[in-house]
């Protein structure tokens, strides 16, 4: 018995919950309320795309081979707002140039001596569609490091 008044409890509930209640004229307020509109918003999209490399090996000033990082398919208007890539160095390595290089071939080059977080703006207002590449040439004799690439871009 008290599951069957429990379940008719609940339609109850639910048939309650779900039944639209209504409003009378007389309850409407219709004073007049002013909306502001600011220009200070942006008519684009920002978003972002990402992607790892694995172990990157530089010995005596030769290049390690490049990691591929695709866009994937966004926009082809979409242009750079920012690159951010976090850098892990092994233990031991020597200093190295972090070589970033855009689908059109314009390439940067920043010194890295640790592992962290390197805000990187050379590449804002390019295009950022297709296949980005990272590699590194150590200063020393051997660097290790891996990396992970976050591009951040609008429309």
């Amino acid at each position: 018995m008290k599951k069957i008044f429990s379940m008719i409890l609940c339609f109850a509930l639910c048939a309650m919950l779900i039944t639209p209640m209504s409003v009378s004229a007389a309850e409407i307020d219709t004073t007049s309320r002013d909306v502001v509109v600011s220009n200070d918003i942006a008519a684009y999209t920002t978003n972002y795309f990402s992607g790892s490399t694995g172990r990157m090996n530089s010995v005596n000033g030769l290049q390690s081979g490049a990691f591929n990082i695709s866009s994937g398919s966004i926009n082809e208007n979409a242009k750079v707002t920012g690159i951010v890539v976090n850098v892990t160095v092994s233990s031991g390595s020597s200093g190295f140039y972090l070589i970033i290089e855009d689908p059109n071939g314009y390439y940067s080059e920043t010194y890295v001596s640790r592992s962290g977080e390197i805000r990187i703006p050379d590449f804002n207002g390019l295009y950022a569609k297709g296949t980005w590449k990272i590699s590194i040439v150590t200063v020393g004799t051997v660097s290790t490091a891996t990396a992970r690439m976050r591009v951040n871009y609008q429309y």
